[in-house]
């Protein structure tokens, strides 16, 4: 299996967190922004050639098969590249604008800051334009409604970035001086519109690639007795990628989450305990994160449970969550790992 998806959400939108063989799960820059995770086992993106591999056997009809899950890895590549590339050049813009929009100090001051790189480049465009394209051909069968919310999702970015840009020919040429600021609330109203209706574009995409990754990875983890290795590390793979999407969809809502992570946990840790000094020494790495992942949940439940506020219980979250984003990523790397042993026989 070369890969499932599942996906977490921030605020209004949701994106993903790749399972099976993957990269590591990043964040984009802005706070309305979103988790992801990428495919392929290293960091380092593969180049993106047209149409380079030969169709995989099985039909697209069927989301188990091995075509679907080629298909899937096309839409994945394309969801995470934009989602990684589309909003970040916004993030210094939405830090200093805040809800009302940029002030004649922030933009006297801090203009060169906010409007810092190229945006959006091109030739980034391009390839994830190819990436789609690619994507598309292949559509049929369950992939049907996504050429549609792949489209919407790409011209969403550029609207996003051609806002960015209105912003920063107003901001970097000095127009503000000349009107003393006053269509710097008129632009941030555009930016804010593009932003929401990104969040939209990309929320129904991943939640279309939600439901092909949660037949996926229930299908697979089927295939395995709980009594193994194999069960084991995806299970709990999968129990800590929902948990980081209900903590991303809705974090205020989270408690419930917990008593199941930590029932997943309890479990895994038996398994482990079970195997004694014979325990697979990736597999004993793997758990190793787990523990940390029990731990930074557990400080995170107790803070949860104290916290008087929705809003208090989110900021928690948020504080907390590029660590926890770290251990997964570190989980993720070892998931991988012990998905090459289990291939070679050495998981028994």
């Amino acid at each position: 299996m070369t890969g499932t998806y599942a996906s977490a959400a921030v605020t209004s939108a949701e994106s993903g967190l790749q399972l099976g063989m993957m990269k590591p799960l990043v964040r984009s820059g802005l706070a309305l922004s979103l988790v992801l995770l990428f495919t392929a086992a290293a960091c380092k993106k593969k180049v993106f050639k047209k149409d380079d591999e030969p169709a995989a056997a099985g039909d697209t009809k069927d989301v188990t098969s091995d075509r679907s899950l080629q298909v899937m890895n096309y839409y994945v590549d394309f969801f995470n590249e934009v989602l990684a590339d589309a909003p970040s050049p916004l993030e210094n813009y939405f830090e200093h604008a805040g809800v009302d929009g940029l002030s004649m100090e922030d933009m006297s001051k801090w203009g060169n800051v906010i409007c810092a790189g190229a945006g959006w480049m091109k030739i980034s465009r391009d390839g994830a334009k190819e990436k789609l394209e690619t994507a598309k051909r292949s559509s049929s069968g369950e992939f049907a409604k996504m050429p549609a919310l792949g489209d919407a999702m790409f011209a969403a970015g550029v609207a996003l970035g051609d806002q960015r840009e209105s912003v920063c020919k107003y901001v970097k040429g000095g127009e503000f001086k000349g009107d003393n600021g006053a269509r710097a609330k008129e632009l941030h109203e555009l930016v804010v519109a593009a932003h929401e209706t990104w969040n939209q574009a990309v929320g129904a995409l991943g939640a279309e690639l939600d439901r092909v990754q949660d037949a996926q990875s229930l299908a697979e983890l089927k295939q395995h007795p709980n009594d193994t290795y194999g069960y084991w590390f995806r299970f709990m793979t999968i129990q800590a990628n929902e948990f980081l999407r209900v903590a991303r969809r809705d974090p205020a809502k989270l408690d419930a989450s917990f008593a199941v992570l930590k029932e997943a946990i309890t479990g895994a840790k038996a398994f482990a305990t079970a195997k004694g000094a014979g325990v697979n020494e990736t597999f004993a790495g793997y758990m190793k994160q787990v523990d940390r992942l029990a731990d930074a949940t557990a400080k995170l439940e107790k803070a949860f449970r104290a916290a008087k506020t929705p809003a208090a219980r989110t900021q928690l979250v948020e504080k907390q969550f590029e660590d926890l984003i770290s251990i997964y990523n570190t989980m993720i790397s070892l998931h991988n790992t012990l998905i090459g042993a289990e291939g070679r026989g050495d998981l028994k």
